[in-house]
């Protein structure tokens, strides 16, 4: 724990992105461990806030959407988390939205898929994602 605090302390702005981005699609690790990483790290995403890249803050706004549907273990609960959210939620989610997106392969595979399987009459439109408008 003492380490994940130190080495936090020294996380640039894209390590932040990175770590908390990665946590949130982990699931599970040692509760009191990720309580510590998380308070740390919370502090650094604020800290870093005129620094941070439209790349990073996507990235943060998955790991927020990640800890409110509690796939984070914890961190739902957490004040340094409900700080960031308070302060930047509005920031990441912006980014999020206003990033391109690309056909995947995995899209490409299941859009075939879904064409093959369809009756031989019918149009199949696939969409790559959905985005709300709000």
């Amino acid at each position: 724990q003492s380490r994940a605090t130190a080495m936090a302390g020294e996380f640039e702005p894209q390590h932040v992105g990175n770590v908390l981005w990665a946590v949130a699609t982990m699931g599970e690790i040692a509760d009191g461990c990720l309580a510590t990483l998380m308070d740390c790290l919370a502090a650094r995403v604020i800290d870093f806030r005129d620094k941070l890249t439209a790349e990073t803050k996507s990235q943060l706004h998955q790991w927020l959407l990640a800890c409110e549907l509690d796939t984070v273990p914890g961190a739902a609960l957490s004040n340094s988390v409900a700080r960031v959210k308070q302060i930047m939620g509005q920031e990441f989610l912006q980014a999020f939205s206003g990033q391109a997106t690309q056909e995947s392969q995995l899209r490409r595979e299941v859009a075939r898929t879904v064409v093959l399987s369809s009756s031989a009459g019918s149009e199949v439109e696939i969409q790559e994602e959905y985005r709300d408008a709000r």
